[in-house]
């Protein structure tokens, strides 16, 4: 059997002054836990793989005539080998917690399965950006040091970063 609703039984709102507002406060709570993106990962490695070839092809003159090609090689061995070497670097695990009134708190694990741990308080920059599958953070921690966090979908936990996405967007629209 169905529910009647009278116009009586209807709760009518009560108006508003004209100067009064009315204030929303959300709760923007969120604590996620950021392993290093694969796909991330495995983008570095391609493109360091594509400069190893350009510099292969330049060195040996299969390119083509090119005005200086021994630097335009060099250059590229150069960006494959910085590449490289970021990833060899040990892998950071983070943890970002964000509280309800959008203070942005960053721990640091410095290799996966150390205890070895920083924690930070960080203050989001302009700069920042916030995509449907990519968030580029700029962060300037408490000790001045600004630094940039790139997070993808697969950084973190599934659901999270929509809520992540949701929270960036908040303090940001806060600072404005």
């Amino acid at each position: 059997m169905g529910v009647r609703l009278s116009a009586s039984s209807l709760a009518r709102p009560a108006r508003l002054a004209p100067l009064q507002k009315i204030v929303v406060v959300m709760s923007i709570a969120v604590s996620a836990v950021i392993i290093p993106s694969r796909l991330l990962r495995f983008a570095t490695a391609c493109f360091a793989a594509a400069n190893l070839g350009a510099a292969a092809a330049l060195g040996s003159g299969l390119a083509g005539p090119f005005r200086l090609p021994l630097a335009g090689a060099c250059a590229c061995l150069l960006a494959a080998v910085a590449l490289g070497a970021s990833l060899a670097r040990g892998r950071k695990v983070r943890r970002i917690d964000i509280s309800g009134l959008g203070q942005l708190r960053v721990t640091v694990q410095q290799e996966i399965g150390s205890n070895d741990t920083r924690t930070d308080l960080a203050e989001l920059l302009r700069g920042s950006t916030v995509w449907p599958a990519l968030m580029v953070l700029r962060l300037r921690r408490a000790d001045g040091v600004i630094g940039a966090l790139a997070l993808l979908p697969d950084s973190v936990e599934p659901g999270q970063f929509r809520r992540l996405s949701v929270a960036i967007r908040d303090i940001a629209a806060r600072k404005k």
